[in-house]
């Protein structure tokens, strides 16, 4: 894989995530294409035409694949929260946390290895949120990696 191939893999998660974001606020109607517009156009992107330089077949099989499989992976981070609810998360840890685990059980090891999935959910949370998240992201997606590779 090229340097410009991993960044672009980056971008394609970021952009995944602030669209996974706008796509399940409460009583958003947007569709998927107005939160990918969202995400370009509004979004924590440092430079113009970032959007631009990734190919939409990075982000938005990704975007569908978490939308597809929401109940599922809400259900497997709820089961990892530890006496806290989903509701109570910030929603762009909630987005974060969706997308690794998107990766983690529902692509293939060799799509995205488990290990990966979370290394880049930690840089999101860098990116998206502050220094507490990072921890917390990082400790459920540590159980939820433990528990996979118990088995």
């Amino acid at each position: 894989m090229t340097k410009k191939d991993f960044s672009n893999k980056r971008k394609a998660r970021e952009i995944t995530v602030q669209s996974l974001y706008a796509l399940t606020q409460p009583n958003n109607q947007a569709s998927l294409a107005e939160a990918v517009d969202f995400a370009l156009e509004s979004g924590h992107f440092p430079d113009e035409g970032y959007g631009e330089s990734v190919p939409e077949e990075l982000f938005v099989p990704l975007i569908k694949g978490v939308l597809k499989n929401i109940d599922a992976i809400d259900d497997i981070i709820q089961s990892h929260l530890n006496e806290w609810s989903m509701d109570r998360l910030a929603k762009i840890d909630v987005a974060i946390l969706r997308l690794a685990v998107y990766e983690m059980y529902f692509l293939s090891d060799s799509d995205v290895p488990d290990k990966v999935a979370i290394d880049e959910a930690i840089e999101l949370s860098k990116f998206f949120s502050n220094d507490n998240s990072r921890k917390f992201i990082n400790g459920v997606l540590h159980q939820l990696f433990t528990e996979k590779h118990e088995n």
